[in-house]
Parts: C-alpha cells; structure tokens; sequence
C-alpha cells in the first residue's frame, strides 16, 4: 500500500477490493492513527478478527502452537490500545456527526461507488480535513460473513471449543472441512443414519483455581501462562479460556486434525 503513504487530510480515494482496504486499514491502525470504519457487508467481528489473525501473524488453516498462543495474546492486548472505532454505516448526515465527534484521522467506508454521492464525501472529507477512503464492491459478489463466493473452501478440518461457564464444562469438537463431511454423509446415509459435520473427542468437567493461576480437569493441575492476562481469567472473558484450553488439550486436538487431514 506504498501508494496510500502519502495521503492528505482533506483527500478522498476510492478502493476496489476488500483486500486493498484492510491492509490500508490495518497499515494505518499500525501506525497510530485513529480510524473510524463504516462497514455494511461486512460485520465488526470479522473486521476485528481479520486485522486481529493479520497482526498476530497466524492462521487458523494450521494447526496452532504454543508460540501462537504467544502471538495472539500479545495481539490481542495491543490491538486493544489502537484509535480504532467500528460502526455499521447508515447514511451521510450520521457519518458526518460520527467524524465531528470522533476527529479520526482517516474513514473507511463501504459503500457502492456514485458519482453524485461522491460530491458529497468529497465535500464532507474537505470540511472536516480527514481522509475518507469508500470501498466499493460493484464487481464483487460477497457472502454474509464477509467472504468472497469465489473463495476456495477450507479444505482442514478445524477444531471448536465450546464453554460453559455455569456447569464449568468444556467440550471440543472437531469440525469436518466440506468435502470430507460429504464424504461421510454419504456413507451415513446408506446406513440410515443421521448427517454427520462434526464430532466430538472431548467432554470434561474444569475448575479454575482462587488465584487464577490454574485450571484443574480430572484432579489434574494444568498452570495458565503468564502471558495470559489474570484479569481475563478472572472475568470469565471466553477468547481467552478458549485458547487457553486449546493449549491444554492441543496434542488431543491436533491429533485429531491430522486424523482429518
């Protein structure tokens, strides 16, 4: 994005990929500047764990390691720290509101490409002296969660950690990639028995000790890293139990996902 470099307040651009506006957004996340993103296909938990896996440098199409966890975790807490606001776009006088009361530096912007309307982001990014940079999908057929229709399925199966905090029960299921569980229903179905996605390799029962330090499973002590924030743990906050969990259970894990591959 060496192009962008450059840009002045006041200025308007447009871009033609999703894939051009994230990395001008994160670049400028990175960067320290305030950015205020106005989405409309594409919802706020994509966005955030789309530049969040960008940060940190790790992808979910492998199967994650210790120094991963490492990765995130560290993203996580600065990603924090970042003058990043996201919002659903919803028409031009509320933008305009938006960036007299926020003054970000720069604007992100879906919205499909007009002429006219243009005149008026154009004025609106003058007046208020910030960079507005719409993104326009006029050639880009996307699905709800953000991806696009053409993109190549995940050919992995992938693991999923569900909690519950009020039983103190966590279970891992391992989901099948799209080929795979057609594969296996087919093979169900001959048999009379019901479609099958995903299956389960773990169902226990888990305390978490006074001082947070700890997470006990079947008379077991497994000690949280001190990378993970004690104040997380202690709030329950489920990203961070479920990598956590992922850690302990990661040769279980990982041994099942290579039983998929």
């Amino acid at each position: 994005m060496h192009e962008y470099k450059n840009l002045k307040k006041g200025q308007l651009i447009t871009l033609n990929s999703r894939e051009s506006m994230l990395d001008l957004l994160y670049q400028s996340c990175v960067n320290g500047l305030n950015c205020l993103c106005l989405l409309n296909s594409l919802t706020k938990e994509d966005l955030v764990q789309k530049l969040f896996l960008k940060y940190a440098g790790v992808s979910l199409e492998d199967n994650l390691t210790v120094e991963d966890y490492k990765y995130l975790v560290g993203a996580m807490h600065d990603i924090c720290r970042w003058g990043l606001y996201i919002d659903k776009f919803q028409t031009l006088a509320k933008t305009n509101n938006k960036i007299k009361k926020l003054k970000p530096d720069y604007v992100f912007i879906e919205f499909e490409e007009n002429k006219i309307v243009n005149k008026h982001w154009m004025t609106m990014a003058e007046r208020r002296q910030v960079v507005i940079v719409l993104t326009s999908y006029n050639n880009e057929t996307f699905n709800d969660d953000g991806t696009h229709k053409l993109t190549k399925p995940s050919q992995k199966a992938k693991a999923k950690i569900i909690i519950d905090f009020i039983d103190r029960n966590v279970k891992v299921d391992i989901l099948l990639p799209k080929h795979k569980a057609q594969n296996e229903n087919n093979n169900t179905e001959i048999q009379g028995i019901k479609k099958q996605k995903s299956y389960r390799i773990l169902n226990k029962n888990f305390k978490v000790t006074s001082d947070f330090k700890s997470i006990i499973i079947d008379n077991q002590t497994y000690d949280i890293p001190d990378y993970f924030n004690v104040d997380m743990v202690k709030n329950e906050d489920e990203k961070t139990l479920e990598m956590i969990f992922y850690q302990i259970f990661a040769d279980e894990i990982n041994r099942a996902l290579n039983n998929k591959q």
